[in-house]
């Protein structure tokens, strides 16, 4: 009986460590498939990143073997009469063209005209950025920008051995921040010492409290770092930065011989905000003609400037500022009160046809070498890029990198 009994109890004793033994192992297996899952996430998104940074690496020499040279002009591409709309995506591409007015490139990946980037294209500029497209009006421009993805491909993989096969794909967007408002211009660089482009009165509520913002805090200005650190200034709320994403920056700054030069626009936008904002800008200067009804004449000037061919050929950039009074003179007439001597009198030396400050989002995905319709992965890095005064031989100035920060998805 004492003999069963502990045959009994050995039996138990067994099957109780054979259950452990076999939790240790589910236990370890699981942990190995986690492991292994992580592993293999953590080489998806390294390879997204180095799309990423490859598309930023091709944005900026682009940017540097178009418009290096002095003699390029650059300008959005709603000059080139790409209408503002909820369903424009690329109205907000930046564009470089030849003194004379003969086009170069779209500084966007994909990019076959004005308004096409290929089938397969990505957001670089989103909701994240300036809310939903469905709220664009001449008052509040938030179109969404597109950019065309190229894809990475590798000369033969585990699936296809010896032939080409696509693991991934990049994008970049190139985009002008000399066409839109400075935030803060250092005094020793403006262009006007008395004066600078500024948001104005004939704003709405979100947009004059980033002015209201940047007034109260202007101490604090020069140590910001982007436009995106605006909005640890009160009142500014994630809302207003989206509502002046397109038409305010930091700080972008003109290339002047061997100085820089701030506080000025390059007259190649079709953003009514940034014309109002600068007849707004006119009004508070000293001694001047008040413009009346500043809204309908900003209004008036952006969108009318794709199409005119005073000073300009139809759909094309203005190459110089003596082109662009001659438009000027077909809204303020020579016998107006104002008239366009008088504006120009005033803000002539804040006007310019290039830019030299722009910001470079690029994109990166992995796929699944199995199943290459699955992206695996996918990575987002933004860079504030300044062309300087140093020469680069065969490439105008130098370009460099001036801010540089890896986004999610919520950024966009």
């Amino acid at each position: 009986m004492r003999a069963r009994k502990t045959a009994g109890f050995a039996l138990v004793i067994t099957l109780v460590l054979l259950a452990l033994l076999v939790l240790a192992v589910f236990a370890l297996s699981a942990l190995t498939r986690v492991g292994s899952g992580t592993s293999t996430a953590s080489v998806y998104q390294t390879q997204a990143r180095q799309n990423a940074t490859l598309a930023l690496s091709v944005a900026l020499g682009e940017l540097q073997r178009h418009a290096g040279d002095d003699d390029r002009v650059t300008g959005m591409a709603g000059i080139t009469g790409v209408a503002g709309n909820p369903n424009a995506t690329t109205r907000y591409w930046c564009g470089v063209w030849r003194v004379d007015g003969s086009f170069v490139a779209w500084l966007t990946s994909g990019a076959i005209n004005a308004t096409s980037a290929g089938p397969d294209t990505v957001e670089l500029i989103g909701p994240g950025s300036v809310g939903a497209a469905s709220s664009t009006s001449p008052n509040v421009e938030k179109e969404h920008v597109i950019a065309g993805k190229i894809p990475v491909t590798v000369s033969d993989s585990p699936g296809s051995p010896g032939l080409p096969a696509r693991v991934g794909s990049y994008a970049y967007l190139v985009t002008d921040e000399g066409i839109k408002l400075g935030a803060y211009a250092p005094p020793a660089e403006r262009a006007v010492p008395a004066a600078v482009p500024a948001i104005g009165s004939s704003m709405l509520t979100n947009q004059l409290r980033l002015r209201t913002a940047l007034e109260t805090n202007a101490a604090v200005l020069p140590s910001l770092l982007s436009y995106e650190q605006m909005g640890l200034l009160a009142p500014v709320t994630p809302s207003v930065l989206q509502d002046c994403f397109h038409y305010v920056t930091l700080t972008p700054r003109f290339v002047a011989g061997a100085q820089y030069r701030s506080g000025m626009i390059n007259i190649n936008t079709a953003s009514t905000l940034v014309w109002r904002n600068l007849l707004d800008t006119y009004n508070t200067m000293p001694a001047v003609t008040p413009v009346l009804n500043v809204a309908n004449r900003g209004n008036l000037i952006g969108n009318n400037i794709a199409g005119t061919t005073a000073g300009k050929a139809a759909n094309a950039p203005f190459t110089s500022v003596v082109g662009f009074a001659t438009y000027l003179a077909t809204v303020f007439p020579i016998t107006s009160s104002p008239n366009f001597t008088q504006i120009l009198a005033a803000l002539g030396p804040m006007l310019t046809v290039r830019s030299d400050t722009f910001r470079i989002r690029a994109y990166g995905e992995a796929l699944n070498p199995a199943d290459p319709a699955r992206i695996e992965s996918t990575a987002y890095v933004e860079a504030i890029v300044q062309r300087t005064p140093e020469p680069l031989p065969g490439f105008g100035r130098r370009f460099v990198i001036t801010y540089f920060r890896w986004l999610g998805p919520d950024d966009i």
